[in-house]
């Protein structure tokens, strides 16, 4: 029999002003629901509601015996400072709710290469076990420059460009770069944004099956 693994969730936090505890209570109850093991919470820097949100989120993930980790965006409103991320680990590494790997705080990232180094003074302040986004170096450029400082990585790469069919050639190459290290495995149905700045659907078709199938194929350590 194969061994259970995580499978996780991509919660926007900056989506979330206006939630309130019931909201994060439904959201939770609707993933354990559906199997979702953690919900990743995707977090902008510089964002004013942050904290009253993360709180009201691990307040809810424990009382339904739910688990959290954050993922720091390093994309939306530029980089994260690194004592804001020691500052935040640290605050709900305690927490029961807190998703962990042999004792350490599980993290990523979306995006952030440039910031790579800043991650050496986080491990030293605070047990992590780091998988960032890091897709825009590709496996080989990831594999080349930053392997030291992570336990392995989250892919982004999770849909087809244009009207070619996605296939799990991406994710077999992030593995083998990876080597022992834990790799982490997009799945997304469809992916769509609406914003002045950008508009874009990416088709989606038969994702929702095509890419379970290839979870099963990979194997990989954990899926978002």
């Amino acid at each position: 029999m194969a061994t259970p693994k995580s499978v996780f969730a991509h919660h926007i936090v900056g989506n979330t002003y206006a939630y309130t505890p019931s909201d994060w209570a439904n959201d939770i109850n609707l993933a354990k629901a559906a199997g979702i093991d953690a919900f990743a919470l995707n977090i902008a820097a510089h964002t004013d509601y942050n904290n009253a949100q993360l709180d009201q989120a691990y307040d809810a993930a424990e009382s339904a015996g739910f688990k959290l980790f954050l993922s720091f965006d390093y994309a939306a409103q530029g980089p994260w400072s690194p004592s804001a991320v020691i500052t935040l680990l640290q605050k709900y590494a305690g927490s029961p709710a807190q998703f962990k790997v042999n004792g350490a705080s599980f993290v990523s990232t979306f995006e952030g290469p440039d910031n790579s180094d800043d991650w050496r003074a986080i491990r030293a302040a605070v047990p992590i076990f780091f998988l960032p986004d890091w897709t825009s170096q590709g496996p080989d450029g990831f594999r080349k420059s930053k392997l030291d400082v992570v336990d392995g990585a989250f892919s982004w790469d999770a849909w087809p460009e244009g009207a070619t069919n996605k296939t799990a050639e991406s994710d077999k190459a992030w593995k083998a770069a990876l080597g022992s290290k834990a790799y982490m495995m997009p799945i997304s149905p469809w992916f769509y944004t609406n914003l002045p700045d950008k508009n874009w659907v990416w088709r989606g078709d038969d994702m929702w099956h095509s890419r379970w199938q290839q979870v099963l194929d990979v194997q990989p350590d954990f899926v978002e």
